[in-house]
């Protein structure tokens, strides 16, 4: 064993002399004696200063009114002292170091570490296909298509009104009444609908119907039935719009059958739908990709937004282009700006990733319902990252490195890690594994070693700092190509929101590859798309 251990340390806390500390230490000691005293076992927090682990003891091992207790500084290892406070002991903590401790899964991982000269060939050959995606005879050819959303204006905050919009997703739809009021007030009313696999699988005019009918729902709840409010669409499939109101369903996701419907203009195939209920009046006039949504959204209230991100289920970006640089757009317009949905996913089909992709990345590929496509999406999404772990950990299971003896029944089902799997084991605070045992104890592999969890979690880790490196990437492609002085990036999808450390791996990577001249300030999009939706459907009425 190669691995470091920190010297056994012991904490303390006192009622009556908690004055010594400061005010967040007083909130995390009592917060952490609380937990102590619900279970029967070693329990680890941590604070931003202190590594802390408290043992539970017997009574007659457990250090009581002792006149001196300890904590210890993560960094410098300096012992401070309190006198009066009650003393719990502390067990050893493990710091394993991957290449030396489990080289197996070292190698097996080391293709997935892409190197500074990757990431820049991969941001150079990204703005290749951009560029290309955007021009009028190479965009056949070009795996970043670069679609044009028709949406020409920006929102200036001075929006008024109420409008109507349906977020569509993977798993579900989201309809909404927004109204914009004033400055800084948004209001919003929302129903969540989830669509049944049995819906989704279905035929077109079957699932559009089921849209239908919950819109008609919605919006006599609301009593706007009869107002004609304009409604837009956030959409977060594949769609070539050919205008604000024209969008070509190009293909769905896993999960969903419609097949009559692709090919087919998404906005009429839900007008067909609300035509048949006689007793409501809707002005669908617009469908935008959702990425174009949280661009939008953001923009109202911070208008140096200039790039909507999505890093959940799917990734694609939106940006703001230049009018003149848009060679298929044949209006006339003195508008000088189009965002431009690059729909990105599919980058890397022509060879541009070829030198990254990795045994599993190909496995996942001839695995998956699109097989041939979405190279960059299948390296990044949420679906994708809990199988690359899964795969690697059974790789790992049967070369007879990790888990040993271990059942193999359930972790061998495929797609069966889910992206929350990875969230809970990336949760736990470092050397400590109990969130990682509970996830492969819904696995069957119970009482499982720390090496074999620490492993696990450097799968994770690697696998989850590839993805944010890989849209670091294209964030920086798109920042390089705007060139402008400042701007702000909406960001919209659970991977970003909820995978530990992967805010600040992307804005790392991001600042790493961008030109220092260009800032760039990443935000979590409070707005969803929906709403950046509704003010493309407002803006669309008020320019007619």
């Amino acid at each position: 064993m190669h691995a470091h251990s920190r010297q056994p340390m012991s904490i303390c806390f006192s009622d009556n002399q908690i004055s010594h500390l400061s005010i967040s230490l007083k909130h995390f000691f009592l917060h952490s004696i609380h937990n102590l005293n619900t279970v029967n076992k070693s329990q680890h927090f941590v604070h931003s200063k202190y590594d802390i682990s408290f043992n539970k003891c017997t009574p007659n091992k457990q250090h009581l009114y002792t006149n001196t207790a300890h904590k210890v500084h993560k960094y410098t290892n300096t012992v401070y002292k309190f006198p009066g406070f009650h003393t719990y002991s502390f067990p050893k903590m493990t710091r394993y170091h991957p290449e030396t401790d489990f080289p197996e899964a070292w190698k097996i991982l080391k293709p997935f570490m892409l190197s500074d000269d990757a990431l820049v060939t991969i941001r150079n050959s990204m703005t290749r296909e951009l560029l290309n995606g955007l021009g009028k005879d190479t965009h056949s050819r070009s795996s970043i298509p670069s679609w044009l959303s028709y949406v020409q204006q920006l929102p200036s905050g001075d929006e008024r009104g109420r409008f109507l919009a349906l977020e569509m997703w993977p798993s579900n739809c989201r309809i909404m009444l927004v109204k914009f009021s004033s400055e800084n007030d948004i209001y919003m009313s929302s129903k969540c609908v989830i669509i049944p696999h049995t819906i989704a699988a279905s035929r077109g005019t079957i699932l559009f119907n089921f849209l239908a009918q919950n819109i008609a729902l919605f919006v006599k709840a609301k009593k706007v039935e009869k107002d004609n409010l304009p409604m837009g669409i956030a959409f977060a499939f594949d769609l070539n719009q050919l205008s604000l109101d024209v969008g070509i369903l190009i293909r769905w996701t896993q999960g969903y059958g419609a097949q009559s419907a692709i090919g087919k203009n998404v906005v009429q195939l839900l007008r067909n739908a609300l035509d048949e209920f006689k007793d409501i009046k809707i002005n669908l006039n617009s469908i935008v990709n959702i990425s174009t949504g949280s661009l939008m959204a953001l923009a109202w209230s911070c208008p140096d937004c200039r790039i909507g991100l999505m890093v959940g289920l799917v990734t694609n970006a939106a940006y703001v282009e230049h009018v003149d640089a848009c060679e298929r757009f044949e209006e006339d317009t003195k508008r000088p700006l189009m965002i431009v949905n690059t729909d990105w996913g599919n980058f890397g089909s022509n060879g541009h990733l070829d030198f990254v992709r990795t045994e599993f990345d190909k496995i996942i590929d001839e695995q998956s319902n699109n097989p041939g496509m979405k190279y960059y999406e299948k390296c990044i999404s949420a679906l994708n990252l809990g199988e690359l772990v899964r795969l690697i950990v059974v790789r790992l299971i049967d070369m007879g490195v990790i888990f040993k003896g271990a059942s193999m029944q359930s972790l061998r089902i495929r797609w069966k890690m889910e992206m929350k799997s990875i969230l809970a084991i990336e949760s736990d605070p470092p050397n400590v594994y109990i969130q990682a045992q509970k996830v492969m104890d819904k696995f069957g592999i119970h009482n499982c070693s720390e090496r074999d969890l620490a492993t696990l979690r450097f799968i994770c880790k690697i696998v989850g700092i590839r993805s944010a490196k890989l849209v670091a990437a294209g964030l920086a492609c798109l920042i390089n190509r705007m060139s402008y002085p400042r701007i702000s990036i909406a960001v919209e999808g659970g991977v970003y929101r909820l995978y530990p450390t992967y805010q600040e791996n992307l804005y790392k990577y991001t600042l790493m590859l961008t030109d220092p001249h260009n800032k760039f300030e990443i935000i979590a999009s409070d707005d969803s798309p929906g709403v950046g939706a509704a003010l493309v459907a407002g803006l669309a009425l008020s320019s007619k």
